[in-house]
């Protein structure tokens, strides 16, 4: 029998150590900066409850709807969480998607670019094409729109990135700084104990009838890691995630980060698990490590953690468009 928790606190065994110095206090930050605002991809800013892009009248029910309960239990939430700071980082770095089926992304990189599972945009290329641009909200109930820049349904991966945020304009030479998790430097050993946190579907599939879960809408589980699925290749995770994990997750968790519980570094992603035996599957680091490599720039700019001063870099995103069939 898999030994699964879920809980919203831990207590931690003395003082966590992040692999990153920085502890994210809130989701996103604005830093006063020198740098030349040309070198920086524009962010459009759309005040509060205004009508937002590319969204039907019953997709902006369900977002205004999650998002005024994540708004009424932001500081309940923060107060589970801020006790360990790298489940604080977690929880700051990890979004939801606003629309009516469930998903989880995760920032790994202060300049806004996500990531998460492919078939959260979309599950053929036609599909994602057709609607790059998502809405996701963080557990403050923050609103941004993200696109897509890059999808694999091999590896199960997409890459996108923050271009709207519904909130007041800052100055003129305010950037944001959005909080990040560090992709890890090695793979964890087997058994390192890890936390995921994800976005659980507010439908009960498992009943009989129509019933709704009483899930919060994001939930913390720890669990352990299991390493891979033998003889599988690392970066084909097309008909089910390589990585082993036994963290509790639900429909809905896909794309959510899988997290070491010892340094705070990001491990895999949740994608599925096997119905025969209850393991949770996702897509493991070294399929990460490759694709970010190849789509956001050098690998190693993004191993424990981006440097903030670093901020202004262009880094060549390939857009998938042009590759598909």
């Amino acid at each position: 029998m898999l030994h699964n928790q879920r809980t919203l606190r831990s207590t931690p065994k003395g003082e966590p150590e992040l692999s990153s110095k920085t502890v994210f206090a809130s989701p996103i930050s604005f830093e006063n900066t020198s740098t030349s605002l040309s070198q920086v991809e524009a962010l459009e800013y759309i005040p509060l409850g205004d009508i937002l892009h590319s969204v039907d009248a019953s997709e902006n029910n369900i977002l205004r709807r999650k998002q005024r309960k994540l708004a009424a239990t932001t500081a309940s939430t923060y107060s589970l969480y801020s006790a360990n700071p790298m489940h604080l980082n977690a929880l700051n770095s990890t979004l939801i998607f606003a629309q009516h089926e469930a998903g989880t992304a995760v920032c790994i990189h202060p300049d806004g670019w996500l990531l998460t599972c492919s078939h959260c945009i979309g599950e053929s290329p036609i599909e994602w094409q057709a609607n790059k641009r998502k809405w996701l909200l963080y557990y403050t109930g923050l609103a941004v729109q993200a696109e897509c820049r890059a999808w694999d349904p091999i590896r199960d991966l997409a890459l996108l990135k923050i271009v709207i945020i519904e909130i007041t304009q800052p100055g003129p030479q305010h950037i944001p700084v959005f909080a990040h998790l560090p992709l890890a430097f090695a793979v964890p050993k087997i058994r390192t104990p890890i936390f995921c946190l994800g976005q659980p579907g507010a439908e009960d599939l498992e009943s009989d009838t129509y019933r709704k879960t009483k899930y919060n809408l994001t939930e913390l589980s720890e669990g352990k890691y299991y390493g891979i699925v033998g003889g599988a290749d690392p970066q084909n995770n097309e008909a089910i995630g390589t990585l082993k994990h036994d963290a509790w997750t639900y429909w809905g968790h896909s794309g959510a980060p899988l997290v070491s519980a010892q340094n705070g570094e990001l491990i895999g992603l949740h994608s599925s698990w096997d119905e025969l035996t209850g393991m949770r599957h996702g897509i493991p680091l070294e399929a990460l490590g490759a694709f970010v490599s190849k789509y956001l720039g050098s690998e190693g700019d993004i191993r424990g953690g981006m440097n903030v001063a670093d901020k202004g870099k262009q880094k060549e995103v390939i857009d998938l468009t042009a590759e598909s069939d």
